[in-house]
């Protein structure tokens, strides 16, 4: 027998759990109250029967008709007669309806009784008064010998005493056989739309998709890292880059859009301008240059130049072509190409300048790059840390006046700039700290991480605050205004205020970092990419596609299309995190051992990650395929075409039964893919 007391840590932790279990049901409570839920309106015996209504008729989906023969007779009842009046009835034919009594007022119960109907059908009433507006009443069954009998509320119809009114029965009986309902035809062919809008925009968001999840996963980035003064450079000659690719390039593309439009000249002209590449490869390959030599260099940046402007030509000389193809393909089935095709020229053909522009951007970081890299390693203090400074603030003044573009778009993007001067302002507080506190004190580490964490935060409040001021930004989060569109004028150049402004605490917080940090330190290029593909992913998922289809509806206007592009941009945020976590949790061990190798960051990802890959990336798709039918029903609702907006309108119109169609209609498509999706990764696993 344990009579040991307990401790008085345990009966601390009773007492914090208990207490725990208690605030747990009084949030509860809250969160119950907060939402409002409350069984009285469940009771409403009004509500009960409409929602069993409904029930009834969406699990009596109108798939099927059928032709149908019927035979209409009456009999007359009046209103408000005298004691002793009769009312005259028609004459009897084969099939003919009793009504009991004959005469009555608005809530008495009369009886319907009908004879000689088609046996086994069914019958329906309706209440016809002299003016010939006709009210329907019921719907009754007709036994086996034709003879069917109900009662009847006589309903409240203005008129004077003393009129007679008719109550006619239709019997129905359906002949022939049966076939797909109107309904069901119109539901097939808005299932059919639906479907391939939910596979527009899974397969267009696919490869955007997993380009971002490369850059997204954390394991490939983690390692990519190069010196600060290399990556600097890279990121001043973006800009300039792009202004010269929109110069020289651009002619290039322009050039390829033409012959391509011709046809001939534009597949002679993309033959040869990839044949000729391949043999300048081959002759600049064997060249024996040695690595690192301005030679070696030479010839890396004239063929990363060679390919620019051979690809520039192809994809000018591809979009001529495809409106080539379109123009010519408009009949009959190639009509369906020539529309692709051509749609997909138009759209090549729009984008070129972008594409003009990242090429030359990408082409000249790489020159400033590849040629800095050696001369930055030799370069001493304190060299390294003037032109640290002069870069990091030329850097800083570039992000910042790219953030101040992105805020001139909208109000609420106007915490950008204050938000990046506080990271910036993190980063130099914890360089500071690194450099003159903790340096060679590695027995207080923990205690050290912790004060320069604290002090960091500091410093990003107080930047945050201070360039809150002074960018005027509660003009935009507060007032809801864009910034104030003042400009200085520098003389050759005018600038906007804010943009300028925004420039200025960009280059002081960066040419600081950058002499501290000097051009030599290492540079984490991969997490840089990482957290910028996280956030675009982040910032298009927080979106619903409901909103962005209001969106798209409002500039391309009701239909598909609009919902194609709504779908999109959602399946590229949530499939580019699906993808990045599965590569987060791949094998590391082919990782390593291709590594080992020398192999580059592209060869990892080709032969190591790639394989091991694909089948859960299948998987993700056709889920996600899965998802975007079922999602395309919500888009549908604010116009995004499909077959949601076919049963937004029958619910307005309370059609149930044409509702239950649609509804099985996505269930059964769902269902099928989901059995395609398990079939697939049975195959491929």
């Amino acid at each position: 027998m344990n009579d040991k007391p307990a401790s008085s840590r345990s009966v601390l932790r009773r007492i914090v759990i208990l207490v725990g279990v208690l605030v747990g049901i009084v949030v509860y409570a809250i969160g119950w109250q907060v939402t409002d839920i409350s069984l009285e309106e469940t009771q409403d015996p009004t509500r009960q029967e409409v929602m069993q209504r409904a029930l009834r008729e969406l699990f009596a989906p109108d798939i099927f008709a059928q032709e149908r023969e019927s035979i209409v007779t009456s009999a007359n009842i009046m209103l408000g007669c005298q004691e002793g009046q009769t009312v005259e009835q028609p004459e009897r034919t084969e099939h003919y309806v009793i009504i009991t009594p004959d005469c009555g007022q608005r809530g008495d119960v009369i009886s319907v009784e009908g004879f000689g109907f088609e046996p086994d059908s069914d019958v329906f009433l309706r209440w016809v008064p002299p003016t010939g507006q006709k009210r329907p009443l019921v719907r009754a069954d007709i036994d086996g010998e034709g003879h069917f009998l109900t009662q009847i509320e006589v309903p409240g119809i203005r008129g004077d005493a003393g009129q007679t009114h008719q109550i006619e029965a239709e019997g129905s009986w359906p002949v022939g056989l049966p076939r797909l309902s109107q309904t069901t035809l119109l539901v097939l062919e808005k299932i059919v739309e639906t479907i391939f809008l939910a596979l527009m925009a899974t397969t267009i968001a696919v490869p955007i998709a997993v380009l971002l999840s490369f850059f997204s996963a954390r394991n490939l980035m983690r390692q990519i890292r190069t010196p600060l003064g290399t990556a600097l450079i890279g990121f001043v000659l973006v800009p300039v880059g792009g202004w010269l690719g929109s110069l020289l390039l651009m002619p290039v593309v322009q050039l390829g859009l033409t012959w391509g439009k011709g046809l001939a000249l534009g597949l002679i002209g993309a033959v040869a301008g990839i044949a000729a590449y391949g043999l300048v490869a081959r002759y600049a390959n064997a060249l024996d240059l040695p690595t690192g030599h301005f030679q070696f260099h030479l010839r890396r940046v004239g063929m990363n130049l060679l390919l620019l402007v051979v690809f520039v030509f192809v994809f000018g000389a591809v979009a001529g072509i495809c409106v080539w193809l379109g123009e010519q393909l408009q009949e009959g089935i190639l009509g369906y190409l020539g529309n692709f095709l051509g749609t997909l020229g138009l759209l090549l053909e729009l984008v070129a300048g972008a594409v003009a522009w990242l090429a030359g951007a990408l082409l000249a970081a790489t020159i400033g790059m590849e040629f800095s890299r050696d001369w930055l390693r030799h370069l001493a203090e304190p060299a390294s840390s003037v032109l640290g400074a002069v870069l990091g603030a030329l850097g800083g003044a570039l992000l910042l006046a790219l953030m101040a573009a992105i805020a001139n778009q909208a109000a609420l993007l106007g915490i950008l700039p204050p938000f990046i001067a506080a990271t910036l302002a993190m980063q130099l507080v914890g360089m500071i700290y690194k450099r003159w506190v903790s340096r060679g004190r590695p027995q207080a580490g923990r205690a050290h991480a912790t004060a320069r964490l604290i002090l960091s935060w500091v410093a990003a409040v107080i930047v945050f605050a201070l360039t809150y001021a002074f960018l005027d930004t509660g003009r935009s989060l507060i007032d809801g205004r864009l910034p104030a569109a003042t400009v200085w004028d520098l003389g050759l150049v005018s600038i906007q205020t804010f943009t300028a402004k925004a420039m200025l605490i960009g280059a002081v917080l960066g040419g600081l970092g950058g002499f501290l940090a000097g051009t030599q330190s290492s540079f984490p290029l991969g997490m840089a990419l990482y957290n910028t593909s996280r956030t675009i992913l982040n910032a298009l998922r927080a979106v619903e596609p409901l909103i962005m289809g209001i969106v798209f509806v409002i500039w391309v206007g009701i239909g598909p299309f609009a919902g194609v592009l709504a779908l999109t941009l959602h399946s590229i945020a949530a499939l580019g995190k699906l993808y990045s976590e599965q590569t987060e949790n791949i094998d590391p061990g082919p990782l390593e051992a291709i590594q080992a190798t020398g192999a580059t960051w592209l060869q990892t990802v080709v032969y190591a990650v790639i394989p091991q890959i694909v089948p859960p990336y299948i998987a993700f798709t056709m889920y996600r395929w899965d998802i975007n039918v079922r999602m395309s029903t919500i888009i549908g609702f604010v116009g995004g075409g499909g077959i949601g907006f076919l049963l937004q309108q029958q619910i307005n119109l309370l059609r149930y039964k044409d509702a239950g169609v649609a509804v099985l209609a996505i269930a059964i498509v769902v269902s099928i893919l989901d059995y395609a999706s398990a079939s697939i990764r049975e195959r491929i696993v």
